[in-house]
């Protein structure tokens, strides 16, 4: 059980609008419970019809990301979600940044060196 109570009904019937039903309160509950963006998850028929199981598949390994977050205790399935770090740095450390040239601006010489190799070459 990854949240007791979230699932307020379980249709038993094997009907299919209400196996498609328990699927949607499935769905509804890991957004509304564990906070997983609807754009993670997968459609009800998706699963139903077996139309896109790749999202099927990303929406269950999304279930169980946001509920290993909520409960450690619960088995992994894939990656745990990442923690927030957020940093604050001061204006002089900003400023820092600004002045160092980066590998991609050719600052370490090997790209240029490359480039001219094979102009003469």
């Amino acid at each position: 059980v990854i949240c007791p109570g979230s699932i307020k009904k379980v249709n038993t019937s094997k009907m299919a609008f209400k196996i498609m039903e328990n699927t949607n309160f499935f769905l509804t509950a890991g957004v509304e419970q564990l906070g997983i963006p609807k754009s993670e998850l997968f459609q009800t028929v998706d699963l139903y019809e077996g139309t896109n199981m790749t999202q099927v598949l990303w929406g269950l390994t999304a279930v169980a990301r946001y509920a290993r977050r909520k409960n450690k205790d619960l088995p992994a399935l894939g990656p745990d979600l990442s923690a927030r770090n957020e940093r604050n740095f001061d204006e002089a450390t900003l400023n820092k940044g600004q002045s160092i040239l980066g590998m991609q601006a050719g600052g370490d010489g090997v790209a240029g060196s490359c480039l001219r190799f094979n102009e003469e070459g």
